[in-house]
């Protein structure tokens, strides 16, 4: 069996935007490891961590973004 190489949407909108991992973690103030978890999928982020992390994707993005572009919620 092959590794599953499937993005999440929060990564491919970073990758997109080159937006660099150190960056997001200074603008939403969650660590390094915690965002990595969240970025590949590993970790089911909290309502603030969405909220934290979708802010902080707007002011570095310059541009609207909602939590909807950057995670799957169901």
């Amino acid at each position: 069996m092959g590794t599953q190489t499937t993005e999440t949407k929060l990564e491919k909108y970073l990758k997109a935007r080159g937006i660099k991992p150190a960056h997001l973690t200074r603008a939403c103030g969650y660590s390094r490891q915690h965002l990595l978890r969240v970025r590949m999928g590993r970790m089911e982020p909290t309502r603030l961590c969405i909220k934290a992390i979708t802010e902080a994707c707007q002011v570095l993005a310059h541009e609207r973004v909602t939590a909807v572009d950057l995670f799957d919620i169901g």
